[in-house]
């Protein structure tokens, strides 16, 4: 065997032995972020989104938490652990700076404490989480969504022959879906020509939206129900109006009662015992 493979073949399992035994140091990871991620507005005093990662000794000089909005540049939360916690943005003033969510000096400011959260805070959260060694981010969606306030059905009848459906809702945040469907005995549709109108009132904070269809008297049985369905995207929210149609002219009211024609008859035939009696003299 030749002296320098030999040589080289010592050297290179003691160099194998050597980086096998050494720790192999892991870069920042971010396990989850945890909290809720719907959330009726009004009900609740505080949520907690809470930026759960993982870190080894090489992560804790420069660790630096960051949170942002709808992927925005600027920061709304920053924390560095040799400091206090900042509040920025959208959330300055909204946050309990003092909330911890674990006793370790490394990771007891991670998480985002709201006060009281109201619609304008529906949206997508980063947390980004940064050291001298690495970084790494997590993404999370929260929806603070709004129940509509009102929700009305009604019917008209621009034609003998025809009939007008409306389906309207108020107050109601984000932007939620609407449907109206018609149902007889034997089927249920769903109407997709239906015509929808939606609009946002900014300085409310709220959308309000109407469904209306136009349907032939022809086309439908002789007993109706419609049906408005409301739903809001990403929650489980939904509700729902009906209304039962009847096709046809509707029934005109009289100017006669069946009572009215009674007494008409009867008069009537005094009248004319009258004038027999008249003739008799």
């Amino acid at each position: 065997m030749d002296h320098r493979t030999g040589t080289f073949g010592y050297v290179g399992m003691l160099l194998f032995s050597l980086f096998a035994v050494l720790p192999v140091a892991r870069s920042l990871e971010i396990i989850d972020i945890k909290g809720p991620s719907v959330v009726v507005n009004g009900s609740t005093s505080q949520i907690v989104l809470d930026c759960d990662y993982d870190i080894t000794d090489y992560d804790k000089s420069g660790l630096v938490v960051k949170w942002h909005f709808n992927r925005q540049t600027f920061p709304i939360y920053q924390w560095i652990p040799t400091k206090e916690p900042q509040d920025l943005g959208i959330l300055k003033g909204r946050l309990n700076l003092k909330y911890e969510v674990s006793e370790d000096q490394f990771s007891k400011h991670r998480a985002l404490a709201i006060v009281n959260p109201t619609t304008d805070l529906t949206g997508e959260y980063t947390c980004s989480i940064s050291s001298f060694e690495s970084e790494a981010f997590k993404r999370k969606s929260l929806i603070v969504y709004a129940p509509a306030e009102d929700l009305s059905m009604t019917y008209s009848k621009p034609s003998e022959d025809s009939v007008v459906v409306t389906c309207r809702a108020g107050g109601i945040f984000p932007a939620p879906n609407i449907a109206i469907f018609r149902s007889s005995s034997s089927s249920k549709e769903f109407i997709e020509s239906a015509k929808v109108e939606s609009q946002l009132h900014p300085e409310y904070g709220y959308y309000n939206i109407s469904i209306e269809i136009e349907v032939s008297d022809y086309d439908l049985d002789s007993e109706t129900m419609f049906e408005c369905v409301l739903t809001i995207p990403g929650t489980e929210y939904r509700v729902q109006e009906k209304i039962l149609y009847f096709p046809g002219i509707p029934a005109l009211k009289s100017s006669v009662s069946s009572g009215e024609r009674v007494l008409s008859s009867l008069s009537f035939l005094s009248i004319l015992a009258g004038l027999h009696l008249l003739f008799l003299h």
